[in-house]
């Protein structure tokens, strides 16, 4: 009978515990447990010489408390995650000399807080498992530059913010050379992931102004997907300039027939398609290359709005720039955007997909995610 007691009181304590409720700590050995019938009401349960004691009426009946089997169980847990978190195994070895056999080893004082220091038990040397050493400041600071920087905020306003939030004093050069060298660990990594992209595409240009010139940046997007599967910059607009843009395209899917490629009216988009894809004499015949001539946005069937809306994206940080600056930063910008706007913005019209993962790429958008992977790579 006793026995029986016990388990449906300690079944209830378990359906507390699973909903939520939890101890809450006032003082040394006090804890403050809500009724199970009226969370506003609330028992304290104290801890005396080994022995429980609760306020509730059961208890003081002489009945068994599930406060109290609550409470037991609640320290029991806490206990054992303290136990499994000391004796968690370390997937980053020693840096100098690849054992696993660390342990931890006090902390360091920083500027952005403590890191913790671990000690080799092999090679007896101490260090700090940072995936990115010699800078002012961490993966963490890092992650939070590039998101920022892509969410359209100016270079001095990231470094504002770091030494408002975070008291780290950096020179907003220091930003720019943070996101240029880390874009291209991370481009690189993600260059080696194929999308599964459908055979609709979009293509536009968008005029672009470097230094007082106007220049033109090429995008080639998937209409499935979002993916942007290519985009180029160029001085003009001619048909060798034109073909760039597709034979990127190509590249990037290995796609050479049966597509629908969608432009606008430009004259050199369909003699560009048929130098690229080798169709231009049997291409209006045999329809393996679709191609949608002369769209608008305003157009209900044949549109390129997709394309279209993604300009306005890539314009929310041109305009903040005010113009870019040299062809070759600009470049390297393009690369930097194409990884931002596929591997980590999300999309509300992919359910809150990035375009890669709605291409069958099962990668991480976390930032500080894809910049230590793309570090753990050996070039």
């Amino acid at each position: 009978m006793q026995n029986e007691k016990y388990k449906l009181r300690k079944a209830r304590s378990l359906k507390m515990l699973n909903s939520g409720v939890e101890p809450v700590k006032n003082g040394f050995n006090e804890y403050y447990i809500p009724s199970q019938n009226n969370p506003k009401i609330k028992y304290k349960v104290t801890i005396k010489g080994g022995w429980y004691s609760c306020e509730c009426p059961d208890n003081q009946k002489g009945n068994l408390c599930k406060h109290i089997l609550l409470l037991k169980t609640f320290l029991a847990i806490k206990l054992q995650t303290k136990e499994i978190k000391q004796n968690i195994s370390i997937t980053r070895p020693c840096p100098h000399c690849e054992s696993k056999n660390i342990v931890k080893d006090g902390t360091r004082k920083t500027t952005l807080g403590k890191k913790q220091r671990w000690l080799c038990q092999d090679c007896k040397k101490r260090f700090v498992l940072e995936p990115i050493k010699n800078i002012k400041g961490n993966a963490d600071s890092v992650a939070l530059v590039m998101d920022l920087y892509f969410k359209g905020c100016s270079l001095r306003n990231i470094q504002d913010t770091l030494q408002q939030f975070y008291g780290l004093k950096i020179h907003h050069e220091t930003v720019r050379r943070w996101i240029n060298k880390y874009m291209r660990k991370i481009n690189k990594y993600v260059e080696q992931q194929q999308p599964q992209t459908s055979r609709e595409w979009q293509v536009d240009e968008q005029m672009i102004n470097i230094k007082g010139n106007h220049k033109w940046v090429w995008n080639c997007l998937d209409v499935k997907t979002r993916f942007l599967l290519a985009n180029n910059l160029t001085d003009g607009r001619t048909l060798e300039e034109t073909k760039q843009i597709f034979n990127k395209a190509k590249d990037v899917t290995g796609a050479d027939k049966n597509l629908k490629i969608t432009t606008d009216g430009m004259k050199s988009y369909p003699h560009a398609i048929g130098n690229v894809f080798h169709k231009m004499n049997d291409w209006k015949h045999n329809f393996t290359i679709e191609h949608k001539y002369n769209a608008g946005i305003k157009k209900k069937e044949n549109n390129n709005n997709t394309v279209e809306r993604f300009h306005g994206t890539f314009r929310n940080r041109d305009k903040v720039m005010r113009a870019f600056k040299k062809d070759d930063k600009t470049a390297n910008y393009l690369d930097n955007f194409r990884t931002y706007y596929n591997f980590m913005r999300k999309h509300t019209s992919l359910e809150g997909l990035t375009p890669a993962q709605a291409s069958g790429i099962s990668e991480t958008r976390k930032v500080k995610e894809l910049l230590v992977k793309s570090l753990e790579v050996k070039a």
